[in-house]
């Protein structure tokens, strides 16, 4: 080889691997719809060039692997379904404050919530039926209590609550309005035939084959995709109020690079990141950045006004009585 051109290939290399060395992985662990956490880290990849490694499962498999890695996180960014989760995450001291005012004032108001985190979206909890398996002599209902009704015997299910996140959040802010009338509405659910199979994945599939008639407290991400692809489903606004989750993103402290998973957290507030959870089926948080068509309008639906710091001090109480009185677990 010349040495000119041996020189010019050396710099070549030399500028390869310096590249190289220079790109970052950032690891993230999400519950938001799997598509979407794929899409945000591949689209924040082709920005920066740097890469995120994605793990998606449901809220609970979450929240139960950041406890089973505590001694060794691995985790630098977190995303789950329910607001709660993150507040119980942040009262064990497990979340970097970055909560920044330039992101939060651009937020809707109803995003603008207290917390060392940002909502990077919200999603609504809602009954859904089947409107081709409906049971003989039933109508479409208008509230939670019309589903104890004799004739949704052996007819429903629900997602679990303990794997589920907006289950969770729906369980727990239920019991926080409620009291005892709601451990009583569990209660009569459970005498009525309603199952809880697991994930809302697991709760809506009956619903989808008509082996079921419909489906307690679904996620609306979930819902309004089968809506989409043609199945004959309706999303139920109940009277007393439908509830909107905002689902947290969150930097742990433990994360060896706070500016790479600082920049991973603005990316998904940006306009551009935002148009993704849009995409996605989730109501957005940033204002200007609408909802699919396909998503009922905020506003258009009653909603249930919840207290997240409230209702977050119950959460291990509220969930272990469920797992014992309602799972019998």
């Amino acid at each position: 080889m010349k040495p000119v051109v041996k020189q010019v290939t050396l710099a070549i290399m030399s500028l390869a691997f310096a590249g190289t060395a220079s790109a970052a992985t950032l690891t993230l662990y999400s519950a938001a719809p799997a598509s979407l956490a794929k899409a945000l880290a591949r689209a924040f990849s082709k920005k920066t060039g740097d890469h995120v490694a994605v793990w998606t499962s449901s809220t609970g498999k979450v929240m139960a692997r950041l406890a089973a890695e505590a001694d060794h996180p691995h985790a630098d960014v977190v995303m789950v379904a329910d607001w709660t989760a993150g507040l119980e995450l942040a009262k064990d001291k497990m979340v970097y404050d970055y909560q920044p005012e330039s992101i939060d004032k651009n937020l809707f108001p109803a995003m603008q919530l207290k917390g060392p985190f940002l909502p990077y979206g919200a999603d609504t909890v809602s009954m859904v039926m089947n409107s081709k398996a409906l049971p003989k002599g039933a109508s479409m209902p208008t509230s939670w209590f019309d589903l104890t009704a004799p004739v949704w015997k052996n007819h429903l299910t629900a997602p679990n609550p303990l794997l589920s996140g907006t289950a969770s959040d729906f369980v727990i802010a239920f019991v926080d309005k409620y009291g005892n009338k709601a451990w009583q509405y569990f209660s009569d659910l459970k005498a009525n035939g309603t199952v809880w199979p697991g994930t809302n994945h697991a709760a809506l599939m009956p619903v989808l084959s008509g082996e079921r008639s419909g489906m307690v407290e679904c996620v609306g991400h979930a819902a309004v995709q089968a809506k989409v692809q043609g199945n004959s489903i309706q999303l139920i606004y109940p009277k007393e109020g439908t509830m909107l989750i905002p689902r947290p993103i969150m930097i742990m402290q433990s994360a060896p690079d706070k500016k790479l998973a600082e920049q991973f957290v603005n990316f998904t507030m940006s306009p551009a990141g935002q148009k993704l959870v849009a995409k996605y089926n989730l109501y957005p948080s940033l204002n200007g950045v609408a909802a699919k068509p396909a998503l009922a309008k905020l506003g258009t639906y009653p909603v249930m006004q919840v207290n997240w710091d409230q209702v977050a001090a119950t959460r291990a109480s509220v969930l272990a009585k469920f797992r014992k009185d309602i799972l019998g677990q």
